[in-house]
């Protein structure tokens, strides 16, 4: 019977924010399948813990939850990104690169995502919002709930540490 009264109070107070937790993962994924499936991830983390919520506004906790858990799903699939340009074999015959070029260029991609890591993951998220996912101020600004002009703050920063990181190791 606890568990009941459990399941039917996090329905009632979570439920309505399911369609908000839906388009934020849609708007961070891009894709309606894995935001749908990120959504039901979310809510399912969500109900695991709900014992530990302490009321600190649903939407906000649910919103966390579900920024969280896309931003594991982004890093999941730019590693398996990574992989898969590793895999790949270079397209020689309709380019004039050679093999010292190809080598080079993956060097300078391998160099740049070794950079980025060891950005902090606010710097991390920006870049990889913006240059990753080609979401523009507003669109991170509505992803990470704030303001757009501390998303370009926050973009401008995570640039110049960038490029710090990048002098540094030349």
């Amino acid at each position: 019977m606890e568990g009941t009264r459990r399941s039917e109070r996090f329905a009632s107070l979570c439920g309505p924010y399911a369609p908000m937790v839906y388009r934020h993962c849609l708007l961070m994924l891009k894709r309606p399948a894995e935001a749908e499936d990120a959504a039901q991830e979310c809510m399912l983390k969500a109900f695991r813990s709900f014992d530990n919520y302490r009321g600190e506004g649903i939407a906000r906790w649910l919103y966390r939850i579900a920024h969280n858990t896309c931003l594991d799903i982004l890093k999941s699939a730019r590693v398996k990104h990574e992989a898969q340009w590793d895999d790949e074999a270079p397209e020689t015959p309709d380019s004039a690169l050679t093999p010292d070029e190809v080598y080079q260029q993956k060097a300078e991609k391998d160099r740049l995502w070794e950079a980025v890591s060891r950005l902090n993951l606010e710097q991390q998220t920006v870049l990889t919002l913006y240059y990753g996912e080609n979401m523009d101020y507003q669109q991170i600004s509505e992803a990470l709930a704030i303001a757009p002009g501390t998303v370009k703050s926050r973009l401008s920063r995570a640039k110049e540490a960038l490029k710090k990181l990048l002098e540094e190791n030349y």
